[in-house]
């Protein structure tokens, strides 16, 4: 828990604590990404998606993240720019663009992946088994009601409803 001195409303909530935790990863790995493979973090994060999707639009990508459009946008035209990333129109969907990754990016996203699942295995290692068997259904049911209250904004700021057991 957050120490019970601290004042602010915002140390106590789990989307703050979450943000938190997301913002010192991302710090470290905004630093070591670039450095290391040449891309920065958001370009990692388009690099996966089209490595996932295989080709796809910059509108799934921008979903899948969950992120703004013109932030996948700019990242797409820096891979595309350092050779990481392809574009070719759709040819069943007149309007469409397609993004895929080149041989570069391929290689890049085996790197990175690599570096990711250690950074990854580090961070829970401080979880026990059990621990993190309970952190992964704790974040599933997490997401699940977050992704309800996106849909149904009462349910995020009106009474609390309680999950059954």
């Amino acid at each position: 828990m957050p120490p019970s001195d601290d004042p602010r409303l915002l140390n106590a909530l789990l989307s703050h604590r979450v943000l938190l935790l997301s913002n010192t990863l991302a710090l470290a790995a905004s630093r070591y990404y670039p450095r290391r493979f040449g891309v920065r973090l958001a370009e990692w994060r388009v690099i996966d998606a089209l490595h996932a999707g295989g080709e796809i639009s910059a509108n799934e990508v921008s979903r899948w993240l969950r992120t703004d459009k013109a932030w996948v946008g700019r990242s797409v035209e820096r891979l595309i720019r350092g050779g990481y990333a392809r574009r070719r129109a759709d040819p069943t969907h007149g309007r469409r663009i397609l993004l895929s990754l080149t041989p570069r990016g391929r290689r890049a996203y085996g790197a990175i992946a690599a570096a990711a699942r250690r950074r990854h295995e580090n961070l829970l290692g401080a979880l026990s088994g059990e621990e993190r068997e309970v952190l992964e259904r704790a974040l599933a049911k997490l997401q699940a009601r977050a992704s309800e209250m996106l849909t149904a904004p009462e349910l995020g700021f009106g009474e609390a409803r309680r999950a059954s057991r």
